[in-house]
């Protein structure tokens, strides 16, 4: 298994690299590679609008290689303060667009692991691991800080979607491990609750049914509201099922997820 922490920036570089090491227990041959882009736009080849966009980015949040360099400073401090146990991390910072950087590391990634942070580089990573990557995607808050034993107890937000199958498989080695995984369903239907929860029975997973009505509008929100209630420390979720003018249109379950979530998400798209 191959792990790709993107680390955006400096200050977020230790909970991404601890959610990295902590979903790397459930293979003891799996490598993580941690990944820096650095968004030079001397370097990029693009049209001029993005060039100046990033100089703009540049004014907001600092040189390209003032970030490379404070990101890097942080790994190595987190790396100095390892357990013997923990997995190699090798580090990558090479120079590039954001978005097709990341597409092109994830190629060969079993996971991506990043920080939910509020940085313009963090959105397009965050955009691309999701919608871009064809990979399955461990968002975490960017406070968040390893409990043990994490991911012990796992929700799954069940849903009648190719999507959530898909974070479902994804998800599959850390639902095995997990001492816990309770399927929530929001929903005024037991027996269709009941239909999708067999779908992890199918899968192997023995998963406690937690049904609950509709409160409201904002899905995402219970959602969250709900696995937080019972105690989960990850939260599994199909993410983004229609296109982007779709979802900006109707809203989107997913935007309500990671608005309101203190809980890493484990998202497929």
């Amino acid at each position: 298994m191959k792990i790709l922490a993107i680390v955006t920036e400096a200050a977020t570089a230790r909970s991404c690299l601890d959610a990295a090491v902590v979903a790397a227990k459930v293979d003891k041959f799996a490598r993580i590679e941690a990944l820096h882009v650095v968004v030079d736009p001397d370097q990029l080849v693009s049209s001029t609008e993005e060039v100046q966009i990033q100089r703009l980015r540049e004014t907001a949040e600092g040189t390209a290689s003032d970030k490379a360099m404070a990101a890097q400073a942080a790994f190595v401090a987190w790396n100095a303060g390892t357990a013997d146990d923990t997995p190699r991390v090798e580090w990558k910072a090479p120079a590039g667009a954001e978005e097709a950087t990341i597409v092109e590391a994830a190629g060969d990634a079993d996971l991506l692991v990043l920080v939910q942070s509020q940085d313009l580089d963090s959105g397009d990573a965050q955009h691309a691991a999701i919608r871009e990557t064809g990979k399955p995607l461990l968002l975490v808050p960017a406070d968040w800080t390893p409990r043990p034993p994490a991911f012990a107890h796992i929700a799954v937000a069940l849903s009648d979607t190719p999507v959530t199958d898909d974070a479902i498989q994804g998800a599959m080695p850390w639902l095995r491990a997990a001492d816990t995984v309770t399927a929530i369903r929001i929903d005024a239907e037991q027996d269709h609750a009941l239909t999708l929860a067999d779908r992890l029975q199918e899968m192997g997973i023995d998963a406690q049914l937690r049904v609950v009505a509709p409160s409201g509008h904002d899905r995402g929100a219970q959602i969250v509201k709900e696995a937080e209630a019972i105690g989960a420390d990850m939260l599994v979720a199909g993410a983004y099922r229609h296109s982007q003018l779709v979802e900006w249109l109707l809203g989107s379950t997913t935007r309500q997820m990671l608005r309101n979530t203190a809980l890493p998400l484990f998202l497929a798209h």
